[in-house]
């Protein structure tokens, strides 16, 4: 059966809409983070409509800070929205799953769009996505296409193109495919620079504790899912399917027990594609925070822009919340630390710390 996956939308019987955030969701409930908002009496700038109905965007820049910024608007309009979650021991936006007016699967939107394109941003969403199929050799029935164009409201002047690629091995292939495709100067894939980089760096060195030059860095070199195809920018997001996920929200309880700054090894990225990425981690050495830090066993970031950063033998510096997990399921305890909280303020990060070494 197909649930409720990351990168899909959801639109509420109010009409807003909001994208899902990771497959793991309570019984009832869709963990996710409102987006976009029918253009009621709110003071939005307005990019997006559809059917003559215009949409504000809430979410003022993609980060957990940015995401705790539109809980105000929901406690007021839909309190029942935002909860204490008890398993996850932080408040969260949890759309009742009897509040879900409709469930927006980026897969089904894509075959629409590849067999019927309705204006340029959709034809050059349908060359690009495959193109990437047959450089990867990835079934285009694998991908699908998320955010605005997901829910017809995109603008076609300005609109991103946001792909997700299903399947753990799918997406390894696709990864390997787009680096490849970089490195042809004809393919039209770029990863971005110059002024381009400039802005994109500068852009998130404001929201995030990234200099200048690390910013560049990891946009210029790392961050492979975030690029341009013909001058337009384009996103790709691995999401698993359903038989490769093995868990239940209510399987786990969570305890947080301060942030905490550590330096650590990275022994396994495997699912570091994914959101939330995992890190597993050893040799830690605790530069700030609880003595029990030095437990550590994996580093979960859900800022999706410290996705696959690092791999095994690579050593990193992060800063997050420290969490003591009880699995029920498995009646094992462990530690992780946690990046995109509200708790961290912020402040939190991840760095291979050959970043920090001179070149």
């Amino acid at each position: 059966m197909r649930s409720f996956r990351d990168r899909d939308f959801i639109e509420s019987i109010e009409g807003m809409f909001f994208c899902v955030i990771g497959n793991v969701h309570p019984a009832n409930r869709v963990i996710a983070f409102l987006k976009y908002v029918p253009n009621l009496d709110t003071p939005i700038r307005i990019k997006w409509s559809r059917n003559g109905v215009k949409y504000g965007r809430v979410l003022p820049f993609y980060s957990a800070m940015g995401v705790k910024s539109t809980f105000d608007f929901l406690k007021q309009r839909c309190p029942e929205y935002v909860v204490f979650d008890e398993y996850r021991s932080v408040e969260l936006i949890e759309v009742p799953r009897d509040k879900v007016k409709k469930h927006y699967k980026p897969e089904e939107r894509l075959k629409e769009v590849v067999s019927n394109p309705s204006d340029p941003l959709e034809a050059t969403a349908k060359e690009l996505v495959e193109k990437i199929s047959e450089e990867s050799g990835v079934h285009i029935g694998y991908f699908g296409i998320t955010g605005s164009v997901l829910l017809k409201i995109h603008n076609p002047g300005i609109s991103d193109i946001d792909i997700v690629v299903y399947g753990k091995e799918n997406a390894y292939k696709v990864k390997e495919a787009v680096l490849r495709l970089f490195g042809d100067k004809s393919s039209g894939f770029a990863l971005p620079s110059g002024d381009i980089l400039e802005r994109w760096a500068k852009d998130i060195t404001r929201i995030h504790p990234l200099t200048l030059d690390e910013a560049k860095l990891l946009y210029g070199r790392y961050k492979w899912n975030r690029a341009l195809y013909k001058g337009r920018q384009f996103s790709l997001h691995p999401v698993k399917l359903e038989h490769e996920v093995d868990e239940k929200w209510e399987q786990k309880v969570f305890k947080p027990l301060g942030i905490a700054t550590i330096k650590a090894v990275v022994t396994d990225s495997s699912d570091a594609l994914f959101m939330p990425a995992v890190y597993s981690v050893d040799s830690v050495e605790v530069v700030e925070g609880p003595e029990l830090s030095k437990k550590i066993s994996a580093i979960v970031s859900y800022e999706g822009l410290y996705i696959d950063l690092a791999h095994p033998g690579d050593r990193v510096i992060a800063r997050g919340k420290l969490e003591e997990v009880r699995d029920l399921k498995r009646g094992e305890v462990f530690y992780q630390l946690t990046i995109g909280t509200y708790d961290a303020q912020g402040k939190d990060f991840l760095k291979p710390l050959k970043w920090l070494e001179p070149s």
